[in-house]
């Protein structure tokens, strides 16, 4: 399978075992009046409450993948994410995938590192990070799953014959109720 296609697969993998979303608290609106403070003078949000948009999870993906030395997203990827879709749920992901680089070689340790990088930024590692072994010792799969208000990040670092990538495939939990709620996707047999 081609560079591309591996990803696909697993991302529809991903993508149609995802159960279990947690609620993601909505967020409320006031009425503006006089005594309100002004726009320049309103504090912002802090950074960790309300609804992340979806553009909000693309700049949080490139960061933290940035943040630790991994590659940019994958131009091949990024094209085919633009116009992926499994029934609806394409509106309701965001990707990374990063190959090897010369500058920038993937490896467990990079994994790792994106793993604390998540975690220092306020996700909540969702259960134990699996590690699959090859025949050889070498780690060849490491999967982890993390939580922050109302998304689900799967990370997957693999290690094929010739290559090895890095993926981040984000989740609105609330988009993917709502689409399985009108039938657009459903899970595996």
């Amino acid at each position: 399978m081609n560079r591309v296609g591996w990803p696909v697969a697993g991302l529809a993998a991903v993508v149609l075992g995802v159960t279990g979303c947690g609620g993601g608290g909505g967020a409320t609106q006031e009425k503006d009046t006089a005594s309100r403070p002004t726009a320049s003078s309103a504090t912002a949000r802090p950074e960790d409450s309300g609804a992340i948009t979806k553009t909000e999870m693309r700049m949080e993906l490139d960061s933290v993948t940035a943040d630790v030395g991994a590659p940019p997203n994958d131009p091949d990827w990024a094209r085919l994410d633009a116009k992926f879709q499994i029934g609806n749920l394409g509106d309701c992901t965001v990707s990374y995938k990063g190959f090897d680089t010369a500058a920038a070689t993937l490896d467990v340790s990079r994994s790792n590192a994106l793993a604390d990088a998540l975690t220092g930024r306020g996700w909540v590692e969702a259960r134990k990070r699996k590690e699959r072994t090859a025949a050889d010792g070498t780690v060849d799969l490491v999967e982890g799953v993390f939580k922050k208000r109302g998304w689900t990040v799967v990370m997957e670092y693999r290690l094929f014959t010739d290559k090895r990538s890095l993926g981040l495939t984000a989740f609105d939990e609330a988009c993917v109720r709502k689409v399985r709620a009108a039938g657009g996707a459903s899970s595996p047999s």
